[in-house]
């Protein structure tokens, strides 16, 4: 099996699916009480394996989670756009269509990079083919809120990914937990969706283990401990990730150069370093193609075809109009590797140290740490 179970974990899909149904006293995978207002807080490349190996740096937290001691597993791809989108369905990749950070339109033959702009080629109401947990709160006179950036207001994912939820743009810690305050003063029964990337961000650019990424979960942990008080009876909050992150040296990083081999047949290249995903001009080259792959990297990923990684389950159940998304070879890196096409492969990919998207669980497993009624 490639994608290992990960022990006691829930399905990140569970996530805030749970939440709507506490609000509407139905039983839930996770537990939850009932409520009349929920909010979950994503922290961008929070991972489990992360917080766990610098909890002193984050003892609020810490001192949360361990209470129940409950994760998630984002499975595959364990990358932002899938996994925020598995969060707001309730659905996996295979059934959402958000199948990687890149993806080949099959009509178009356009590579959609799923947070930059899908239009013209792709329409956000449709290619995220399933209704969001908000739209369904919403048939129900549940109010929802999204929380995020400001630029993050007239982008195709956001479209996609919170259509059904009043979307606010904030700048600050401080700014999302007034904007939720408000919003539950406001309304009798509210969900609200809370996301923070900075930690991410700065994974990427400084890796995981850095001083810098430990600043900012330090920063995160002290505006937690305000957040619980902030919350009265008949509240409750979740906090938890998208997925994980692996730091990656430069010396693990394997540039593909356009005269190789390993790229004959290979008509476009999507995923991500940590999953790529190549689309072939023919489709009886798969396994050459694979076999190629796997004769190369050896144990540093696993290879897979389109239909080994649909009959393994890694995107979970495929619809078929999200099959021919999916691209022919799956290149999962395990490790500390990643994979570039190096005519493709920009100056700041190729520097980036914090990477995920992969199948390891340190990229899959985040935490759920619940508070208030749920706590």
């Amino acid at each position: 099996m490639v994608l290992v179970p990960l022990e006691g974990s829930v399905r990140l899909a569970e996530i805030m699916s749970s939440s709507l149904s506490a609000l509407r006293g139905h039983d839930n995978p996770l537990g939850l009480g009932r409520v009349n207002k929920a909010a979950v807080m994503v922290v961008d490349g929070m991972g489990a394996g992360n917080l766990r190996e610098v909890a002193g740096h984050a003892r609020w937290l810490s001192s949360r989670w361990a209470k129940r001691a409950l994760t998630a597993d984002a499975g595959f791809p364990s990358t932002t756009a899938s996994a925020l989108t598995t969060l707001t369905t309730g659905v996996g990749p295979g059934q959402h269509g958000i199948v990687g950070y890149t993806v080949l339109d099959p009509d178009s033959r356009t590579l959609i990079n799923h947070l930059g702009n899908w239009r013209p080629h792709v329409q956000p109401e449709s290619w995220q083919r399933q209704p969001t947990l908000f739209e369904v709160a919403a048939q129900e006179g549940i109010a929802s809120l999204s929380l995020g950036e400001p630029r993050f207001l007239a982008t195709d994912f956001t479209a996609a990914t919170w259509r059904g939820a009043t979307f606010q743009g904030v700048g600050t810690l401080e700014e999302q937990l007034t904007a939720v305050r408000e919003f539950f003063d406001s309304n009798e029964r509210a969900l609200a969706y809370m996301y923070w990337p900075s930690l991410d961000r700065t994974g990427h650019s400084n890796g995981s283990k850095s001083d810098s990424w430990i600043h900012r979960l330090e920063e995160f942990d002290q505006w937690c401990a305000g957040v619980e008080s902030s919350l009265r009876g008949d509240e409750a909050m979740l906090i938890t990730a998208d997925h994980g992150m692996v730091d990656i040296p430069q010396e693990t990083k394997m540039v593909v150069e356009e005269d190789s081999p390993l790229l004959t047949g290979v008509s476009a290249w999507g995923g991500e370093p940590r999953a790529a995903q190549l689309y072939l001009s023919r489709g009886d080259a798969t396994e050459d193609v694979a076999s190629a792959w796997r004769e190369s990297l050896g144990p540093l990923a696993q290879v897979l075809t389109k239909t080994q990684a649909i009959d393994e389950g890694l995107f979970g159940p495929v619809h078929p109009d999200v099959v021919s998304r999916i691209g022919d070879v799956i290149i999962a890196c395990e490790g500390n590797s990643a994979v570039y096409r190096g005519a493709h492969a920009t100056s700041s990919s190729l520097a980036m140290i914090g990477q995920h998207g992969s199948i390891t669980p340190r990229e899959r497993e985040v935490p759920v740490i619940p508070l208030g009624v749920w706590s």
